[in-house]
């Protein structure tokens, strides 16, 4: 095919490369928000946060596979003489493109609209995992990690972790006592504060003078503690997440639509009559033409027919016998 403009084929790999890149972000992107995202969960709910994920995994590799496989397509079509067989390649790959975005996209407005889900389950996930604070030592794990790396306390705020079944109560309040002017709030030791003061100037444990079998838990004031709880520091991440994969998302599908205008433009101009082509393979009066196939490095040139005559064909003997019983006249 011959380019409609200037460096045709340039833009043309350029876009191919562009969407090809926008699919390893949409992996890459997904991949560090998905190691984000299930270090709030147990594991149930981490299946169901990468049943949800698959789906963009699948369609960063659908962009890269196609794109990347379309370069080297479309470098062998520009040495071929444009064909029927070859618009109906390119039309039949520009469908196939349309459906890779367009279910991609789809995919991407799911996961957008579960995204209450993914909250519900995340509360529900921190909540059980308070109650097995000490039953099981991987909610140990994930809730001290947890409250070191974000800075937060409990799911909502500390008063979750007040709250517990298993948590000892104080006299005189439900849940926190006041001594001297000072709030004593019972907390784990992760909640605290870099730099700051963990426990109070009593220096005691709650549960070893309430006589309390489980492991005691020292008492804070509420300066020497993070408020805030770590629930919203997992929906500010998701929804940062979901805006990301939007983005990426219509950015492809904009660059699809200019690779679309771009490929039926040089269609379109490939069909035109130039001097040329002939689309329909036939001259002025009718009668057919001879199709010749040559390399995208020559000119075409448009042969007369007066130039079809031979230089070396031999002359022919012409003669008007008026009796054709002469065995003198050659025909």
């Amino acid at each position: 095919m011959r380019q409609p403009f200037r460096n045709a084929s340039i833009y043309i790999i350029l876009l191919l490369v562009i969407e090809a890149v926008i699919g390893l972000l949409l992996i890459a992107v997904t991949a560090y928000y998905h190691l984000v995202l299930t270090g709030y969960l147990s594991e149930i709910e981490c299946r169901m946060v990468h049943g949800y994920l698959l789906n963009i995994y699948i369609f960063g590799a659908q962009l890269i596979l196609t794109f990347l496989c379309s370069l080297s397509m479309w470098r062998r079509l520009w040495m071929r003489r444009s064909t029927p067989n070859i618009q109906l390649l390119l039309s039949i790959w520009l469908f196939y493109s349309c459906i890779i975005v367009g279910s991609g996209l789809a995919t991407v407005w799911n996961v957008y609209r579960k995204a209450e889900v993914f909250e519900n389950g995340a509360e529900t996930s921190l909540i059980r995992g308070i109650d097995m604070y000490y039953s099981c030592p991987e909610w140990k794990l994930l809730w001290d990690g947890l409250q070191l790396r974000k800075e937060c306390c409990g799911v909502h705020s500390y008063k979750d972790w007040m709250n517990a079944d298993w948590m000892p109560q104080q006299e005189g309040n439900d849940s926190c006592s006041t001594t001297g002017g000072t709030t004593a709030i019972l907390a784990p030791y992760t909640c605290c504060k870099r730099g700051s003061q963990s426990i109070t100037s009593q220096d005691t444990l709650v549960g070893e003078q309430q006589g309390n079998s489980r492991q005691p838990f020292p008492s804070f004031s509420l300066d020497s503690i993070h408020t805030n709880g770590c629930l919203p520091v997992f929906t500010k991440a998701l929804w940062r997440f979901l805006y990301i994969m939007l983005g990426l998302g219509l950015l492809s599908l904009k660059f699809l639509v200019m690779l679309c205008f771009l490929t039926k433009f040089i269609l379109q101009r490939q069909n035109e009559s130039d001097g040329c082509d002939n689309v329909a393979l036939t001259d002025d009066d009718g009668y057919p033409l001879v199709v010749v196939k040559y390399p995208s490095n020559v000119r075409c040139l448009v042969i007369g027919e007066d130039d079809l005559a031979s230089d070396v064909a031999p002359d022919v003997h012409f003669c008007h016998c008026d009796d054709p019983t002469e065995d003198d006249c050659e025909y």
